[in-house]
């Protein structure tokens, strides 16, 4: 019914990869290089033997010697000073276009980094040979060296065989004597280690009793908290609840303050001397003991004063103000 017709100029292809180090070049069934970005090889013949459908008046465009690399062929070419001399040669066919792409790699560039790599390693085994040689001069001389001396070691030797059994017996006494002060040093070391540890036991049980009683305060400040929470939002009133939250919050907080404290005593440790504030400490110990003093009936009287600060332990201040 019809066809349609597309004209590429081919030219403006090529322009675009003449800049490209590695020789590029399609050729068709025939053999012959249709399209390259290396004018010279234009309408060259690749296959000068492709029989009675290759074009005999283009000039052939054969490799003068080819050999084998693994699975790949390189080419050794006379074909312009564009072209490398001796080239890895790839292709692969593009059966939508029914042509061959093909490419020429230099494989100098390979050969050179060969050469180098062969001069570095035969000037490595001549400076290994020198190195060699050099060592085996030097053990000679030091097996000359040493033969003269082992004469003198023979006739020192003589001496020191007559003090030898005298020196023996002073060294067998020496380390009867060493053995005996290091018993004496383990059995005092462990003397002093049941004693440091005898002593962390005693002030432990001393501790955990005060701990112990220092804990059920804020644990029934914070049911009291949390029963009043309860009410008050029922109430409503939540602002109050949120509130007697945060005092939980920072109940609980305490709490915890106080287990470290019991924890860096066992491990031997201190809680970190800093400024506490002096008012804060006596409010908080006010709200831990709030439920006793009710229970006493007992009215505080508590003005606060301004901000006084001092160098302590925030928890055993606390626990002071809490034991008044």
């Amino acid at each position: 019914m019809g066809a349609l017709v597309i004209s590429v100029d081919v030219e403006a292809v090529e322009a675009g990869w003449r800049g490209a180090p590695t020789a590029v070049f399609f050729t068709d069934r025939d053999g012959v290089i249709f399209v390259s970005n290396r004018s010279e090889l234009i309408f060259l013949r690749r296959n000068p033997d492709a029989g009675a459908t290759a074009l005999p008046a283009l000039r052939p465009f054969p490799p003068h010697r080819l050999r084998r690399v693994s699975d790949h062929e390189l080419w050794h070419l006379e074909a312009g000073r564009y072209i490398p001399s001796t080239a890895l040669h790839l292709q692969a066919p593009i059966p939508l276009l029914d042509l061959t792409g093909e490419v020429l790699i230099d494989a100098g560039p390979a050969f050179r980094l060969a050469w180098l790599q062969a001069l570095a390693v035969t000037g490595l085994l001549l400076t290994l040979g020198t190195l060699l040689f050099l060592a085996a001069e030097r053990r000679r001389n030091l097996a000359e060296r040493l033969e003269i001396e082992e004469a003198a070691k023979a006739a020192l030797e003589a001496r020191v065989e007559a003090r030898t059994a005298e020196l023996s017996q002073l060294n067998r006494d020496l380390r009867h004597e060493v053995a005996e002060r290091r018993e004496a040093e383990a059995a005092l070391r462990r003397a002093q280690d049941d004693l440091v540890q005898a002593g962390k036991l005693s002030a432990l049980g001393k501790m955990s009793a005060g701990i112990s009683h220092e804990l059920n305060q804020p644990l029934m400040a914070i049911q009291s908290f949390a029963e009043n929470s309860a009410i008050l939002i029922e109430r409503g009133r939540t602002e109050a609840a949120s509130g007697n939250l945060d005092r939980i919050s920072e109940l609980a907080r305490r709490m915890g303050r106080i287990i470290r404290n019991l924890r860096a005593f066992a491990r031997q440790e201190r809680m970190p001397i800093a400024e506490v504030g002096l008012v804060q400490v006596v409010e908080a110990a006010l709200e831990i003991g709030a439920s006793r003093i009710r229970e006493a009936g007992v009215q505080i009287v508590w003005d606060p004063p301004a901000e006084i600060t001092v160098r302590a332990g925030e928890v055993r201040l606390q626990q002071v103000i809490l034991n008044l």
